[in-house]
């Protein structure tokens, strides 16, 4: 009698270029990777990823995904929803259902009966779950506190930080030359991330440049360039998307990681940059002081004159391989896609009952 579990994990964001793609594609092939004799794994992934990961892994295609996963809506044991934007949940058979939920930012984005209609069906969506793991405090206190029926504190499971130190480099073409003083930030240039209280800031470091990364298809884009000055263009630009190497240089060789966001269910970016040795700026706002730890300095004003201060005095006491930077180095390594994996394997064997592998 064959006993070997089946686990669908849902992997549709995979070539999505926001946080829940960037999981997808460091998890997806580690956990691939994993031998586990007594669980076979099947992969919800776009169709032209399927094979990919090898012939060990079973594949239901996001375009077919109707079709093909009704042939394991009976057989599976145990149903991973990797984020709380997912459409693709079972419907029947006997799985277990374990959603993992990345923040409520609509409760703070959303607004009347756009709020509302959220509330409803989101509720109703993570209330269907059978178990429930966040990626970090700030969210597990947002679903206990905004989330009906939910008895048992959700697991925390922090994402993991790819090795972006160990991958390879290459100097933007909007950046002139190597030795170029600028300051970074990255993101989808969005409201919630409240990069337009930087413009203002700038005029307190004008030998300097500021680099705003990230897709800007939303009309905060317009907003921000309303902001800028028709002397300041050529020193505050905002180049959309970038590759892997040029926002790997842009780490190495900017003086400060400026973070001012406001909603945040992780905060990947401020833990990527802390590999570099570069010093990081924060906001205070949802995850990131938790997830920043001591290892960042915090604005408590957004007045201009007030931000500058804190970067000027961050700045001037931090040297980019000194203690302090390697310490925050150190602390972001903790967050790997490794242990992140383990975590969830371990978690995995538990809710179906099956023992620890040694």
């Amino acid at each position: 009698m064959d006993n070997t579990k089946t686990i669908v994990v849902d992997f549709s964001n995979y070539d999505a270029m926001c946080g829940f793609g960037e999981i997808a594609r460091h998890y997806a092939p580690l956990l691939s990777a994993e031998v586990q004799p007594d669980i076979r794994f099947a992969f919800i992934l776009p169709e032209k990823h399927r094979g990919e990961f090898g012939s060990h892994i079973d594949y239901i295609a996001c375009e077919h995904f109707r079709r093909e996963a009704a042939v394991f809506q009976e057989r599976c044991d145990l149903w991973h929803i990797t984020d709380q934007q997912s459409g693709y949940l079972p419907h029947g058979g006997h799985a277990i259902k374990l959603l993992t939920v990345h923040d409520l930012n609509y409760l703070h984005e959303k607004h009347g009966i756009h709020l509302w209609k959220h509330k409803i069906l989101k509720q109703r969506h993570i209330r269907r779950a059978d178990y429930l793991t966040v990626i970090s405090q700030y969210v597990q206190t947002d679903v206990m506190n905004n989330i009906s029926g939910i008895e048992q504190k959700p697991a925390v499971i922090y994402n993991g930080i790819n090795d972006v130190e160990r991958a390879e480099q290459r100097r933007p073409a909007f950046v002139a030359a190597d030795d170029e003083k600028f300051f970074f930030t990255i993101g989808q240039v969005r409201r919630k991330k409240n990069f337009h209280v930087l413009v203002p800031m700038m005029k307190h470091f004008p030998d300097y440049k500021l680099y705003i990364c990230g897709d800007h298809h939303w009309d905060y884009y317009d907003d921000i360039m309303k902001l800028i000055a028709p002397a300041d263009r050529h020193r505050i630009l905002l180049p959309g998307k970038i590759s892997e190497e040029e926002k790997c240089w842009l780490y190495a060789h900017a003086q400060a990681f400026l973070f001012p966001s406001m909603l945040e269910g992780f905060g990947i970016p401020v833990l990527e940059a802390m590999r570099f040795g570069t010093k990081v700026f924060s906001s205070r706002y949802s995850c990131l002081p938790e997830v920043c730890s001591v290892h960042a300095s915090f604005w408590d004003s957004y007045e201009p004159e007030a931000m500058a201060q804190v970067v000027r005095q961050g700045l001037a006491a931090w040297q980019r391989g000194g203690e302090a930077a390697k310490a925050a180095c150190r602390y972001s390594q903790q967050f790997s896609y490794r242990r992140y994996t383990e975590q969830y394997l371990a978690l995995y064997r538990q809710l179906l009952g099956l023992p620890p592998l040694t």
